[in-house]
């Protein structure tokens, strides 16, 4: 190998010479254009995107659930597809179609939620202020 039998002096030098040279030819390219914008895609924002911070209130909801149930050509879509046909409609829905429990529950292995102190005001907290306590008050 012909670096080896270079001295360190040499090779340092040969490095430096190098860099100088690459250095020469860099240049940042800070003008950004586009050929031609009409050409150019424009992707739109998803359809489901919404702002963190922004709040529907109720007026705001229950008129939107009554215009999309006018416009809404499905009938009982709050049915569950059992309820509301008497056979399955497609082949994916005949798995289970007809499953239902083998007994009734037993009160003795159904577990409640319990709440502590601190899930009890957290609960109170968010029904005064309509945040949670855990959320961060520096935006």
């Amino acid at each position: 190998m012909i670096s080896a039998k270079l001295e360190p002096v040499a090779r340092n030098a040969i490095w430096r010479e190098h860099c100088e040279k690459q250095l020469r030819y860099l240049s940042l390219n800070t003008n950004f254009s586009i050929r031609d914008p009409t050409k150019m895609v424009i992707l739109p924002e998803k359809p489901n995107y919404v702002l963190p911070n922004d709040r529907v209130s109720a007026e705001v909801r229950d008129q939107a659930m009554t215009t999309l149930k006018e416009r809404c050509s499905v009938k009982d879509a709050d049915i569950v597809p059992p309820e509301k046909y008497e056979s399955p409609q497609t082949a994916a829905q005949a798995y289970g179609w007809h499953a239902k429990p083998l007994s009734k529950p037993n009160p003795m292995f159904v577990y409640r939620r319990g709440s502590c102190d601190i899930t009890r005001y957290a609960d109170k907290y968010f029904e005064m202020s309509g945040v949670t306590p855990f959320t961060r008050k520096d935006g």
